[in-house]
């Protein structure tokens, strides 16, 4: 009777950590899956103060924001009347060059080439290491 009894503790004891077993696994699992990031863009109108250009690619534009929105569930960083420098970022092909043949990128060459006081309407957001960024240029 003692032999069952014991037999039967071991049985439980065994059932049981196995089902702890696979929740654990189960656990591990549901946290490797991978979270995704939603870049925080703002839709401005701005004016051009200035536009330091080196050549179609590679300028900045410093700029007066004058209306800003952004996606609701995200904190809009571009505000009204600010003054803010930003340059573009291209939209590179396969080999790490600027993909000429790209709508977004003609658009951004197009914007180096406007001039001051001229209202134009950007995307803009803005990181860490490089600041604020055009996106977009919509003409």
């Amino acid at each position: 009777m003692k032999r069952q009894i014991i037999l039967l503790i071991f049985l439980f004891i065994s059932f049981n950590g196995c089902a702890k077993k696979t929740e654990k696994i189960e656990l591990k699992s549901d946290e490797t899956k991978l979270t995704t990031i939603k870049e925080n863009i703002s839709f401005v109108s701005a004016k051009i103060l200035e536009v330091n250009k080196k050549s179609d690619t590679i300028y900045t534009t410093k700029i007066r924001i004058l209306e800003s929105t952004s996606d609701e569930s995200l904190p809009n960083f571009a505000q009204v009347n600010e003054v803010i420098v930003a340059k573009p970022r291209f939209i590179l092909n396969e080999i790490g060059s600027i993909d000429l043949r790209d709508q977004r990128n003609q658009n951004l060459i197009e914007l180096s080439r406007e001039t001051k006081d001229k209202v134009v309407k950007l995307i803009l957001t803005r990181t860490l290491n490089e600041g604020w960024l055009i996106i977009d240029f919509q003409n």
